[in-house]
């Protein structure tokens, strides 16, 4: 098949190596590309006698299902017809001539583990959310067949990755060499159909570390990182979580869910989704990042309404909480701290081991927590950009803390109070009168509806 590759591309084309590693700038034609080498290597593979040649894409979930599986079959199954769904449910795609692609989360490692396949793709494989064990299970999968292993990924932190790249420059007399890598690297605007004007753009309005890194396919260190201390410990599979503690989802559903939100039009409406463990402990799962909706639509569209026990939000939008009560949200704002006293009650929880992150649907957060710095100019204070679920992650946590976090968190599963006159509903002190009395939903009160029952089944609802 003759498609026209750029010189990037053209590069990891040619490449003989054993795991080749493309690492380039946004928009540079790495998930394009992804398909063009399956079918290289397919072709390879049939002259050496293999006649039905199997390989694993795997990729973070949300990325793998809008952007990876999406792209791969737009070339093989719209565009030139060779195969179609064995089990879309399972995410098993068979080729016409023999061979299935299997179709892989990165977000649970084990879910890769299975029979020997030929080849590997790993998508997006430098997120927080690709744990390195994934990458070990895909190693696994090949290695039987001697298969060929290609990554794409925008450089995001200095994990795993990195480390495999530094691996391949060692003398190959060094232990820790890996001489069967290779790393390809090139800009955005390696790809012809990247607009120079938008990577010039970037060049003059971003820091000079994240366009390095964004757009020019080359790692950097931040520096005056705000989450410098989040590492790789800190990012979590729902199994473990279930190993953890013992428990199957059955039990885990009954877990307390929270909500921190950050209101926004034209900038992000961001929500950050916790569920908070018998010892206290806080797992942040799941996001909602839209931008261009009303409060009205967020409010409806937003997932896990009745399942979240108590939403805190920005205490200077009296309007959107208002908004979001009168949708059936149980919201409140959050109390009212300084961006820093916030953030020290943040750290406080991740370095005391009671705040973990998901693997699985924080595409965003990842981002934010990889990118949201102190200012350079304002001593203690933070740059107002790459902010909007690190501010609802803020006053998720600040909220629950005020309730009781670490000690006893003031219960919300009822809305009612016992006194003189038998049970009467408590109103939210915390919320305005007028905002109060504007909303005409239970969800102004503190508390869930009687009987409510959370559902947490596996990783969360699939947007």
């Amino acid at each position: 098949m003759d498609m026209p590759l750029h010189e990037g591309q053209v590069r990891a084309h040619n490449s003989l190596a054993q795991v080749i590693a493309v690492i380039a700038g946004t928009g540079g034609g790495k998930t394009a590309y992804e398909p063009v080498w399956i079918l290289q290597e397919r072709e390879k593979l049939k002259a050496k006698g293999h006649k039905a040649p199997h390989g694993i894409v795997v990729a973070p979930y949300k990325i793998l299902r809008r952007t990876t599986m999406p792209t791969i079959l737009n070339l093989l199954e719209r565009k030139l017809k060779l195969g179609e769904w064995e089990s879309k449910q399972d995410g098993i795609w068979r080729f016409y001539d023999g061979g299935y692609i299997y179709f892989c989360s990165a977000d649970t490692p084990e879910s890769i583990e299975g029979a020997h396949v030929h080849w590997a793709v790993l998508d997006e494989a430098g997120q927080r959310q690709f744990p390195e064990e994934s990458f070990r299970a895909a190693e696994r999968r090949v290695r039987f067949n001697e298969g060929r292993i290609l990554i794409t990924t925008t450089p995001y932190v200095l994990g795993w990755l990195k480390d495999l790249g530094d691996a391949s420059l060692l003398p190959k007399d060094d232990p820790a060499a890996r001489p069967d890598v290779e790393i390809i690297t090139f800009p955005s605007i390696q790809n012809p159909r990247f607009p120079k004007r938008e990577f010039e753009r970037a060049r003059a309005t971003l820091p000079p570390w994240m366009f390095r890194m964004f757009y020019e396919g080359v790692w950097d260190r931040p520096a005056g990182l705000v989450y410098s201390m989040v590492e790789d410990k800190h990012w979590i599979s729902m199994n473990d979580i279930l190993e953890q503690y013992k428990v199957d989802e059955d039990h885990m559903n009954l877990w307390p869910r929270y909500a921190g939100m950050d209101f926004g039009y034209h900038a992000p409406q961001a929500n950050v989704y916790a569920i908070r463990a018998p010892d206290d402990k806080l797992f942040i799962f799941d996001e909602y990042y839209e931008t261009e909706k009303t409060n009205s639509e967020n409010a409806r569209e937003a997932p896990y309404k009745n399942e979240v026990r108590m939403a805190w939000g920005d205490p200077a939008a009296p309007e959107a909480i208002a908004e979001f009560a009168m949708g059936g949200w149980h919201v409140t704002r959050a109390p009212k701290f300084s961006v820093l006293e916030g953030l020290r009650i943040v750290f406080e929880l991740i370095l005391q081991g009671n705040l973990f992150f998901v693997r699985g649907n924080l595409t965003k957060t990842s981002r934010e927590l990889d990118t949201y710095m102190w200012s350079i100019k304002e001593a203690d204070q933070v740059e107002k950009m790459n902010d909007h679920a690190m501010d609802a992650l803020r006053y998720l946590c600040v909220g629950l803390r005020n309730a009781g976090l670490g000690r006893h968190i003031r219960s919300f599963d009822n809305p009612t109070s016992s006194g003189r006159m038998g049970k009467q509903r408590v109103p939210d002190p915390s919320i305005p009168e007028d905002v109060a009395k504007a909303a005409s939903s239970p969800g102004v009160y503190l508390g869930t509806r009687a009987n409510h029952k959370n559902r947490l089944q596996g990783l969360p609802k699939r947007r």
